[in-house]
């Protein structure tokens, strides 16, 4: 399943689609981790394996995590999807099958991260509201989100997605606070 957007922008009109990561997208996939690393930022949200890795290796590994397979100690199964533009990628999402207590504390079901250049363009909202659609036909009913309270970007992508905050949990000592929204999932028409 994968979602799709027409971009509507004087002069520009360009795909957009959320799919999982294939062998054909080794150059993509360098692109969008060296715009990270261009830009200072060393740790990726939703991306979830080193940066180093083989190509062959990081897709294998994330084909095998959707499946609950290869999962490192403490993990739940997640199915990892790019938002790709024309042949470019601009986002990362990470859907967790289920919660674990630490996902509860700081993680949640979603996490997702936009490449620099990309920011406040919508792609954080549409790659959410279309992780949403893809959670409704896994069968889960709703989806818990975190993020630190100064990600203002964050906490205003899940606002508009339809997250609804709950009262946070205090972090460690000198830790940000960590913001926990809820979102309701519809019903889907085909239930």
């Amino acid at each position: 399943m994968s979602g799709s957007l027409r971009e509507r922008k004087p002069g520009v009109t360009a795909a957009m689609r959320l799919d999982a990561l294939g062998l054909q997208h080794e150059r993509a996939l360098g692109l969008f981790l060296e715009a990270f690393a261009r830009a200072g930022e060393k740790r990726i949200p939703a991306f979830l394996l080193p940066t180093d890795w083989p190509h062959t290796r990081i897709v294998e590994v994330l084909s095998a995590w959707a499946r609950g397979e290869q999962l490192p100690q403490g993990w739940v199964p997640s199915t990892t999807w790019f938002l790709y533009r024309g042949e470019a990628i601009v986002a990362v999402a990470n859907l967790r099958h289920r919660l674990c207590p630490a996902l509860v504390r700081c993680g949640g079901h979603v996490g997702y991260s936009v490449v620099p250049g990309e920011r406040g363009r919508g792609r954080a909202t549409f790659l959410l509201e279309t992780v949403k659609r893809h959670a409704r036909a896994m069968g889960h009913a709703r989806l818990l989100l975190t993020c630190d309270e100064q990600n203002h970007a964050s906490s205003r992508v899940i606002e508009k997605c339809g997250g609804a905050l709950v009262p946070a949990s205090a972090g460690e000592q000198g830790a940000p606070e960590i913001l926990r929204y809820w979102i309701e999932l519809a019903p889907s028409a085909a239930s």
